[in-house]
């Protein structure tokens, strides 16, 4: 176990994919005909353009980027798109699934009376139907994203309003992601991290090694040392 879990006041969960799986998504893709890499092409390429879009112009919202990349997917892939296809995709987005060991991870922090809050890219107004749609919300604390802040993450500075906000310590929080990109961000700001290899299926080389990486949440979950 960990020495540096055993002190863990917060948990901070990342929200799409790590929390919630984009499954659906790659439903709708399917069933417009698209290839089944779609949705990873249009959600990173929604992540790149959000992460560039803060070095040379104003704020962009996830949404407002996810709707220009979805219509330049259909355009890639020669598809006829009307508006109700766009908003079928963004509306399915307050439709997704917990993974089940995150949802058995959540029960278990909050039965050991820790703090859990959402920090995301996307708005809060999605988490919170997410939470709502899959039963989670008297478990999370509070739901944090971006658009408060007007900076998308990994900047270090969304981490370290998420623990000011909370008034716990950077060192007594512990960020868990399904994307290197955000446990590094965290690391950066001085949290706990913990990576999540579902997704990415393996931690980047260009990234530094997180506090603690498992296949799943509840792996992670059971490496904390309850006071």
């Amino acid at each position: 176990m960990p020495n540096n879990l055993n002190n863990i006041k917060l948990i901070i969960f990342d929200v799409n994919e790590t929390m919630f799986s984009l499954n659906r998504i790659s439903n709708i893709f399917d069933k417009f005909g698209l290839p089944n890499y779609s949705t990873s092409i249009w959600f990173s390429n929604v992540l790149k353009e959000g992460f560039a879009s803060i070095n040379y112009s104003n704020f962009n919202s996830f949404k407002k980027i996810c709707v220009n990349e979805l219509q330049r997917l259909f355009l890639k892939f020669k598809f006829r798109y009307t508006k109700e296809h766009i908003d079928k995709v963004i509306n399915e987005f307050s439709q997704l699934d917990v993974h089940e060991d995150v949802k058995e991870s959540v029960k278990l922090l909050y039965n050991h009376n820790i703090k859990i809050v959402t920090l995301t890219n996307g708005s809060k107004e999605n988490t919170l139907k997410l939470l709502k749609k899959n039963k989670l919300s008297k478990y999370i604390k509070r739901c944090f994203s971006i658009d408060e802040i007007k900076l998308w993450k990994p900047n270090k500075k969304t981490y370290l309003y998420v623990c000011k906000e909370m008034r716990i310590l950077p060192s007594n929080a512990l960020m868990i992601a399904a994307h290197s990109w955000d446990v590094t961000g965290a690391k950066n700001a001085g949290l706990k991290t913990a990576y999540i290899t579902r997704y990415e299926k393996k931690l980047s080389t260009i990234h530094p090694k997180p506090d603690i990486i498992k296949k799943d949440c509840l792996s992670i979950i059971k490496q904390i040392k309850f006071n």
